[in-house]
């Protein structure tokens, strides 16, 4: 008989004026596994004002959840969603960088997916630019606004009622607009890198 590997292993720092945090995710992750990393991570950041935790997530030998463990992922993610600035999730399946994009939409902070570690590292490492001027003040000031924004849109243009509910041909429709979106990004990005909103 015999055992696969599951569970989360993590390791704190504290690098300048940030937390980096390392977590590792083995195989299918269960609720008792949530149990015992949700307080290790509250004692490591309680009494720190306004913590900038930056989180590298190994999950190149993640297989999934239990149900109870989907859920209290949700909810960790809910909890902390203010504390880390960064996140930088390694994976190897199109399921998880579809995930780790929709996630993003309810951090506060960056997320982003990766196939390679180092790339991870480097992305977390750099610095974030400050707003120093009143438009970027502004913008900065509206983040939450723009990114609530961005959801209602992408949820008005599915034209879905009922979002527990799905219909069977959601995930195509959510996919294709998520590709649209992905792709504005990208011609905008190119955009302000020529210099043209100057």
């Amino acid at each position: 008989m015999s055992t696969i590997e599951h569970g989360i292993s993590i390791g704190i720092s504290r690098v300048n004026k940030f937390f980096f945090m390392k977590v590792k995710i083995n195989g299918t992750l269960t609720h008792e596994d949530y149990e015992r990393m949700v307080p290790m991570l509250r004692s490591a950041i309680d009494g720190v004002k306004d913590p900038d935790v930056r989180v590298l997530m190994d999950a190149t030998e993640f297989s999934g959840w239990e149900m109870k463990a989907a859920w209290d992922d949700f909810i960790f993610g809910i909890e902390f969603r203010n504390v880390f600035t960064k996140i930088a999730f390694v994976g190897t399946t199109a399921w998880e960088e579809y995930g780790v994009k929709i996630g993003s939409w309810f951090m506060s902070g960056d997320v982003k997916f990766f196939k390679s570690l180092d790339e991870a590292y480097i992305w977390l490492n750099k610095e974030k630019i400050i707003p120093t001027t009143a438009v970027q003040k502004d913008l900065h000031a509206r983040k939450e606004e723009i990114r609530n924004d961005l959801e209602s849109l992408f949820k008005s243009n599915l034209k879905i009622v009922d979002w527990n509910v799905p219909e069977p041909d959601d995930q195509d429709a959510s996919e294709i607009l998520v590709s649209i979106l992905e792709e504005k990004l990208q011609e905008i990005k190119a955009d302000v890198k020529d210099g043209k909103y100057k």
